[in-house]
């Protein structure tokens, strides 16, 4: 158990990743990004797609194999896990058990 908490507090230096849905819910891949700040870019079965890395303002574009495919100084945006729009959630009161 020692052993992995020790791993555990390594993680956050690793990287960050962030699972990507569909407008309904279906999981579509993943983005993980290194402290160096190269992003790529998994399908729904793990595969690289694509790689990214934004230096001042400019984006530099990979191939799934490495080979620099171009750069561009428009912001790049990531679209988002939610739909633009949805409806808010109504909020719930909160649950007390035992009572």
């Amino acid at each position: 158990m020692k052993c992995i908490a020790a791993v555990l507090m390594f993680v956050p230096a690793l990287g960050f990743a962030q699972a990507a849905y569909g407008p309904q819910g279906q999981y579509q891949g993943y983005t993980q990004t290194s402290p160096s700040g190269m992003t790529n870019v998994y399908n729904a079965q793990g595969q690289n797609t694509q790689s990214f890395q934004t230096d001042n303002g400019q984006t530099s574009f990979y191939s799934p194999q490495g080979q620099y495919q171009g750069t561009t100084t428009a912001p790049v945006t990531m679209q988002p896990n939610t739909t633009i729009n949805m409806p808010r959630q109504v909020p719930q009161a909160p649950v007390v058990k035992g009572w």
